[in-house]
C-alpha cells in the first residue's frame, strides 16, 4: 500500500495528539519528578506545531510505505506496545530487557542470521543500556518507573 501524503501535517497531526495525551497523563506524577517529562512534552509539542506549520507552509507530497517490510513494522509495533502492557507485571527493567532484545533479533534477522552466539554478544549491550537509562531516571532525574514483579 503505497500512498502519497503531505508527511509534515500528518506527522504533526500525530505528534499534537500524543502531546495532548501524555499532557493530561501528566497528571498523576510528584512534583519532584515533573520537570523532565514536563519538558519533553512541551518540546514534542512544538515541534509538531512546526511540522504543522511547515506542512502548510512548504507542502510536499511524499510515499510512505513504499520501503521496507509492512509485516516487520507490524510486528515491531505490537511488540513495543506488548512491552508497554507488560511494563506493570515485569517492571521496567526487565520488560525493556526482555522487549528490546526481542525486538533486536526479530529485526536483525532481515539482515542476517542470528545465532546464539550473537545474541550472547547482544544481551549484554541491550542489558548495558537499559541499566545506563535505569539508572539516569531513577537516580539522577527521580522519574518513578513501573516495578512490577522482580523490581
Amino acid at each position: 500500500m503505497n500512498r502519497e501524503i503531505n508527511t509534515g501535517i500528518a506527522s504533526g497531526t500525530i505528534g499534537l495528539l500524543l502531546t495532548a495525551v501524555f499532557f493530561f497523563a501528566l497528571e498523576d506524577i510528584s512534583w519532584m519528578s515533573i520537570l523532565f517529562p514536563k519538558t519533553v512534552v512541551y518540546i514534542m509539542g512544538i515541534i509538531s506545531i512546526t511540522l504543522l506549520v511547515l506542512g502548510f507552509v512548504k507542502p510536499s507530497r511524499d510515499q510512505i510505505f513504499s520501503a521496507g517490510s509492512n509485516i516487520r513494522w507490524m510486528v515491531t509495533g505490537a511488540l513495543f506496545f506488548l512491552w508497554v502492557l507488560f511494563m506493570p507485571v515485569l517492571g521496567f527493567f526487565v520488560s525493556t530487557v526482555v522487549f528490546m532484545t526481542v525486538i533486536v533479533v526479530y529485526l536483525a534477522r532481515a539482515r542476517t542470521q542470528v545465532t546464539i552466539k550473537k545474541v550472547m554478544v547482544w544481551l549484554p549491550i541491550v542489558i548495558a543500556e537499559v541499566s545506563f537509562f535505569y539508572l539516569v531516571f531513577t537516580k539522577v532525574l527521580y522519574v518513578p518507573l513501573p516495578k512490577g514483579m522482580f523490581f
